[in-house]
């Protein structure tokens, strides 16, 4: 009897702590435009100042914690029209994500040749990341 309570005890404490791990929501959108369609510039989860030329947009956020990891591509001569949002900063002033999902490249965001931004107020604090081949950006944000 006392195995069954126990059995019973430790299966309703494994539930409750799965329960309470918050999962990530991903999206994929090939364009600017189906991201936009969809409604997630508007919700928050992706940033206000993505380039309409942007492609390949993979969104990962965490419902609970509000934590957002975007990577998008975009022509290079675009830069400078979504940058004017953020302010370059040097890579020791940028906070790292501790945790993201599974597809988010962290050994290209530890390249010497990317360029860094903070965009943003200390409400919605976020990191832009360019990488060094000019045509594709990380972005994360906790806000």
């Amino acid at each position: 009897m006392l195995r069954f309570w126990v059995t019973i005890t430790l299966g309703t404490l494994i539930l409750l702590g799965v329960s309470g791990c918050s999962e990530l929501v991903d999206s994929n959108y090939p364009t600017y435009q189906q991201a936009a369609q969809s409604g997630a510039i508007e919700s928050g989860w992706l940033p206000a100042f993505l380039p309409e030329s942007a492609s390949n947009i993979r969104e990962s956020h965490d419902p609970e914690t509000n934590q957002i990891w975007v990577s998008f591509e975009f022509p290079p001569e675009e830069l400078e029209s979504f940058a004017a949002f953020c302010t370059s900063v040097s890579y020791d002033q940028v906070t790292l994500p501790d945790l993201a999902p599974r597809w988010w490249d962290e050994k290209a965001l530890n390249d010497p040749w990317n360029a860094f931004y903070v965009c943003g107020d200390t409400a919605s604090l976020g990191y832009l990341a360019v990488l060094g081949t000019g045509d594709q950006a990380y972005f994360w944000s906790y806000r």
